[in-house]
C-alpha cells in the first residue's frame, strides 16, 4: 500500500510540473482522478482492511484514458471536430457516474472526510447539491478529454502550409484577458483560415515564424492534432528553456520523493 501512495504521488507531481511548463492546467485537473486512491494509501489501515478494488480500478482507467487525450501533443484544434451531442451526452452521463462513485466510495470508506454525508444522519440535499454541481463542471472537461482520446484513435495525416503566421497569448474567446488563457496560432492556407492551440514550448519554437509547414493528424471525429516539431532550429531555440525545466522538474522531483518517504515510511 505505502508504495502504490509513493508511486501515485510522483505521478501527481509530475502531472503538475506538466502543467506549469507546458500551459496546460488539464494536466492538473486530470490528477483529480488520482486524489480516491492518494488519500486512501495515507489513510489506510490494516487493521479494517477495507478497499474498494472497483474505485481503484475506475480511477486508473479514467486517468490513463485522460491522460491519453492530452499525450504528445504540440498542437491541437478540436474545435474542428464535428458534434456528437448523442455520443457526447452519453460519455458525460457515464462518466459523471463513475466519477461520483468513486468520490463517494472514498468518503464512505473513511479515506476522505464525508462532506456530502454520504450514508451519514448529517448529510442534506444543499450540501450535495453545491458539492456534486462542481463535479458536474469537472466531468465536462474530463468528458472532452475523453472525446480527444477516441478522436485520436485513428488519424489520417494532412500537411498544412500556412501563412501570414501570427502567434498570441489569449484567453479562449481570443480577449488578451479572461478565463483559459493559453498560447494560439493563426495561419492562412487556401484562403482558410487554421487556429491551433499550442504549449508554452511550442509558442517559443515557433514565435520567430511567418509561415510554417506542419505534418498535421486529422482526428476520426474530425480534431487537428500536430505530435512532432522535430525541426533542429525549432529545438534550438528552447534549449535553454528545457534545460530551466529540467532543473526545476529535477528539483521538485527530490522534494515529492522526500515527502514520500516521510508520508509512507517515516511518518508515525
Amino acid at each position: 500500500m505505502a508504495w502504490l501512495g509513493f508511486v501515485t504521488l510522483i505521478i501527481i507531481y509530475w502531472c503538475v510540473f506538466l502543467s506549469a511548463v507546458s500551459g496546460r492546467w488539464r494536466w492538473f485537473l486530470i490528477c483529480i482522478w488520482l486524489l480516491p486512491i492518494f488519500m486512501m494509501t495515507i489513510n489506510y489501515d490494516p487493521s479494517e482492511a477495507e478497499i474498494n478494488g472497483l474505485m481503484v480500478l475506475i480511477c486508473v482507467l479514467m486517468f490513463l484514458v485522460c491522460r491519453r487525450g492530452l499525450l504528445d501533443v504540440k498542437l491541437w484544434n478540436t474545435k474542428r471536430r464535428k458534434r456528437h451531442n448523442i455520443l457526447f451526452g452519453i460519455l458525460f452521463f457515464i462518466m459523471y457516474a463513475m466519477f461520483v462513485y468513486s468520490f463517494a466510495q472514498a468518503q464512505i470508506h473513511g479515506y476522505m472526510l464525508n462532506v456530502q454525508g454520504w450514508q451519514s444522519g448529517h448529510g442534506s440535499i444543499w450540501t450535495m447539491l453545491l458539492t456534486l454541481t462542481p463535479m458536474l463542471g469537472l466531468n465536462w472537461i474530463f468528458t472532452r478529454m475523453v472525446f480527444t482520446t477516441i478522436d485520436r484513435l485513428y488519424c489520417r495525416k494532412k500537411e498544412l502550409t500556412l501563412l501570414a503566421c501570427r502567434l498570441y497569448i489569449a484567453s479562449e474567446s481570443g480577449l488578451e484577458k479572461g478565463l483559459g488563457k493559453g498560447y494560439f496560432l493563426e495561419g492562412v492556407q487556401n484562403g482558410i483560415t487554421y487556429h491551433f492551440r499550442m504549449t508554452r514550448r511550442t509558442f517559443y519554437m515557433l514565435q520567430r515564424e511567418s509561415a510554417l509547414k506542419l505534418q498535421a493528424k486529422i482526428g476520426l471525429l474530425g480534431g487537428y492534432y500536430v505530435t512532432d516539431l522535430a525541426s533542429p532550429a525549432f529545438l534550438k531555440r528552447v534549449s535553454k528553456l528545457d534545460k530551466t525545466d529540467a532543473r526545476l522538474g529535477v528539483v521538485g522531483c527530490i522534494l515529492a520523493v522526500a515527502l514520500g518517504i516521510w508520508l509512507f515510511w517515516l511518518r508515525v
